[in-house]
């Protein structure tokens, strides 16, 4: 036989085992057959379509968290044009990116621009329809796509990671479609679809409120007393997660819209905060005074704690 051939041969020969020995040798030298037959499951990765599991395609309310954003605009409006002492007859949310002032007093108008245009870029100014006296504020559309982009971006992160509580091998979660907010979900493995949309369902949204009444109160009655029955505007009733020996929990008086979400949150840490003048700084571990960098380059004045 050739010489050639023959370390043509060998050189195969020694491939094969390699490769085999990969397969089913590892990460032990198997002593039995069921050992050999678990590596080489190990080993071997199959997909969706040879293992079986779960398909899914999740569609992200964006929506919400564009009318979140207009919540928390209304709400920081109102604050202000009081503040501002600017009159109008009333302030209300039309749809998720509008919000009509209505029956501005025409003394006001140039403070009101100025207000909008310095404290709330995001927003577009315009007459409101039918009125004399009115504007509609509008969500610039650069600042929708930015919020849905950053929105569909954290709902993958926050689903792959809960995804991995499955313990499964492989995951594949990525957008899906073409503008439909969708994320296809594949679970090679995972036979129980119940289970699967269970863990990626779980957990919320974190909001940080301010406390407009530092006082505790036992129950919603007594909150609602202590206020004559009616409560501060904007304004809600929150129980605590704290309960007495009898079982009753303490509420709070607190804004109905949230001074900062999860979505004003960027890593894990104190957000990024705007020190006009003496650049960006963060404060762990203190009271923070601050003004958020929201999408867009809004600005939002905070005081939690």
């Amino acid at each position: 036989m050739n010489p050639t051939l023959k370390w043509k041969a060998a050189f195969i020969t020694i491939v094969v085992l390699a490769c085999v020995f990969g397969l089913v040798g590892l990460p032990t030298p198997p002593t039995s057959l069921t050992q050999l037959r678990e590596n080489f499951a190990n080993r071997i990765k199959l997909g969706l379509d040879l293992q079986g599991g779960t398909h899914l395609v999740l569609q992200v309310q964006v929506n919400e968290a564009v009318s979140q954003q207009t919540d928390q605009t209304l709400d920081h409006l109102s604050t202000q044009l009081r503040d501002k002492n600017i009159h109008y007859d009333e302030l209300r949310k039309l749809s998720d990116t509008q919000i009509l002032v209505h029956n501005l007093a025409p003394d006001s108008t140039a403070a009101f621009r100025d207000l909008v245009g310095t404290n709330f870029p995001d927003w577009d100014i315009s007459a409101a329809p039918g009125e004399t006296s009115g504007y509609l504020l509008s969500v610039k559309p650069s600042t929708v796509a930015a919020i849905v982009d950053q929105t569909m971006a954290q709902s993958e992160d926050t689903i792959r990671r809960r995804v991995d509580v499955l313990g499964l091998t492989e995951p594949f979660v990525a957008k899906y479609g073409q503008g439909d907010n969708e994320i296809i979900v594949e679970l090679p493995g995972e036979a129980d679809p119940t289970r699967a949309k269970s863990v990626i369902q779980a957990g919320g949204q974190l909001e940080l409120r301010r406390v407009a009444d530092t006082t505790t109160y036992p129950s919603e009655t007594a909150a609602l007393a202590a206020h004559g029955g009616v409560l501060p505007p904007g304004t809600e009733i929150v129980p605590s997660k704290d309960v007495d020996q009898s079982g009753q929990a303490a509420v709070y008086v607190a804004d109905r819209s949230p001074i900062i979400t999860g979505r004003d949150l960027r890593d894990g840490r104190l957000p990024e905060v705007c020190d006009e003048g003496r650049g960006r700084s963060r404060s762990p571990g203190r009271r923070l005074s601050a003004t958020v960098c929201q999408a867009g380059g809004a600005r939002q004045n905070t005081h939690p704690t």
